[in-house]
């Protein structure tokens, strides 16, 4: 009689094992692979600090986010420097030279410091890198935006300062580049093929880009909006898929369920944050 009993029971614990791991494979979860954070301008969310700031800059790697923005022009006198806006107190950056914006109270930035020269940026970054690295901490992806220039001659001398200022730090592996001027795009594909260069406008389609010789797209998140379809044919041809500029936390998981590569935010602490809720 216990033996009689007892094989009902193992039968019925046989027929409910296959539903049990059904369950489990239907209540399971897929982990979505998460997106890299890029601090637009630098990590300058305090008051004491400045965008387009070598603070903003060093707080980012020190923050350990993935990637640091920063904005590089030319003055009228071909002197690179770390700016955002094209003008500077109503002066037009690109036809006044470099001392004269000196002499300008808005050259000197909230945080007390000057606005930088490329060469004074590349240095500090290359020293914030260095130390990054001796902590053993993750790489923090310098984000190099050419701003656009109207004259063919003095893109020209912006790209080879730019060329020439990476060699002399050593930042080749570090750098990615974005810009909205598409002939700089190409430019830097051809002149630099190891480093990535992103396009920002987000008129052209993953694939015009990579016929051009373009590597990868950085677009604004209502372009991605308007053309879903742009996320996977880029990862289909190879190419990374960065968006600009994510701050909300409705916007970023939107992003987050496209599988964006790389997520530009004025707060990239809150990124986190937003990032990782359910």
């Amino acid at each position: 009689m216990n033996t009689m009993k007892r094989i009902p029971l193992l039968l019925i614990a046989l027929l409910l094992l296959p539903v049990g791991l059904s369950a489990q494979k239907t209540n399971a979860t897929v982990k979505i692979k998460q997106p890299g954070i890029a601090a637009h301008r630098g990590f300058h969310q305090f008051e004491t600090s400045a965008e387009n700031s070598v603070s903003a800059m060093q707080l980012a790697v020190k923050q350990g986010f993935e990637g640091t923005e920063f904005d590089v022009q030319l003055t009228g006198d071909d002197v690179a420097i770390v700016f955002h806006d094209a003008k500077m107190q109503d002066h037009v950056i690109c036809d006044t030279p470099y001392d004269t914006l000196r002499q300008l109270p808005a050259f000197t930035l909230r945080s007390g410091e000057t606005v930088p020269t490329l060469d004074a940026f590349m240095a500090a970054c290359s020293q914030a890198l260095a130390e990054q690295r001796q902590r053993g901490e993750q790489r923090t992806r310098l984000f190099f935006e050419v701003k656009p220039l109207e004259s063919i001659v003095q893109r020209y001398h912006l790209i080879g300062q730019i060329i020439e200022t990476i060699g002399k730090y050593q930042l080749h592996d570090d750098i990615f580049f974005i810009s909205f001027d598409l002939d700089a795009c190409v430019m830097l594909a051809h002149l630099m093929p190891d480093v990535p260069v992103a396009y920002l406008e987000g008129d052209l389609s993953p694939a015009t880009l990579h016929e051009k010789g373009i590597t990868d797209i950085d677009y604004h998140w209502s372009k991605f909006q308007d053309h879903p379809e742009w996320v996977k044919e880029a990862h289909d041809l190879g190419m990374t898929v960065n968006v600009w500029t994510v701050n909300t936390p409705e916007k970023a998981k939107e992003m987050l369920r496209m599988g964006v590569d790389y997520i530009t935010t004025d707060y990239p602490l809150d990124m986190r944050t937003w990032l990782s809720e359910p």
